[in-house]
């Protein structure tokens, strides 16, 4: 399935689903900025998935009739062999390039947005120090704040309640992390080895033939005596 949604057009397509309801392929074509038939073909695909479903609109024309999610989200948490691994990064690359898209379509309209949306956006970002279990457990009390206001599942939205994004996004900084760290909860690879880590030697670094390896600069001791 995930080889599927690779595709930024058809993820696209099932994030408008999500975040908006049912919409025919005409409809979904217009914000998309696709064409209908395209929009058609993409659906049909993720029906194949069953990821979408005709609406039980009663209308004889199947153009007119509305797509809807059969979800509420999608997984894309680690798991598999490598190649799973390698559609999951396409896939989280595509999904990451829609939810940015839309994040700079507030950015151009923000000006135009009620004085209350504004003040209630939320935009923030902290370097934090933890473990890996506290960073899940992170992960997981988010899910459970945010998840009963989840769009496709809430039936008891008060009057002048509106579709807003949320997107989370917690992973560790790769340039700071321990080399011989690895996650007890995965297959035990390391995160990053200690040869990886360590910066390449410069080609002007090299050793000369005549001379041997360049030598290392005396450094000052910490009490300034040399």
């Amino acid at each position: 399935m995930l080889a599927a949604l690779a595709v930024p057009s058809r993820l696209a397509i099932l994030s408008l689903l999500l975040s908006v309801g049912p919409r025919t392929a005409t409809e979904c074509a217009e914000v998309v900025g696709a064409t209908a038939s395209n929009c058609s073909w993409h659906l049909r695909e993720l029906a194949r998935l069953g990821l979408v479903e005709r609406s039980d609109d009663d209308s004889g024309d199947a153009r007119k009739r509305p797509w809807r999610a059969t979800i509420t989200g999608i997984d894309l948490d680690a798991g598999g062999g490598p190649a799973d691994e390698l559609t999951r990064a396409a896939v989280r690359s595509a999904w990451f390039a829609d939810t940015d898209a839309r994040f700079d379509d507030y950015l151009r309209h923000e000006s135009d947005l009620p004085a209350p949306w504004r003040e209630a956006a939320v935009i923030s970002d902290y370097a934090v120090l933890l473990t890996a279990d506290e960073l899940a457990d992170v992960g997981a009390r988010i899910d459970a704040i945010v998840r009963p206001y989840v769009r496709a599942t809430r039936a008891d939205a008060p009057a002048g309640s509106a579709v807003a994004s949320i997107s989370v996004r917690g992973v560790v900084d790769p340039r700071f992390v321990d080399p011989g760290f690895v996650d007890a909860g995965s297959s035990g690879r390391r995160a990053r080895n200690a040869d990886a880590m360590r910066p390449r030697a410069r080609d002007t670094d090299a050793a000369d033939p005549q001379t041997g390896p360049p030598r290392t600069p005396d450094l000052p001791s910490p009490d300034g005596a040399t």
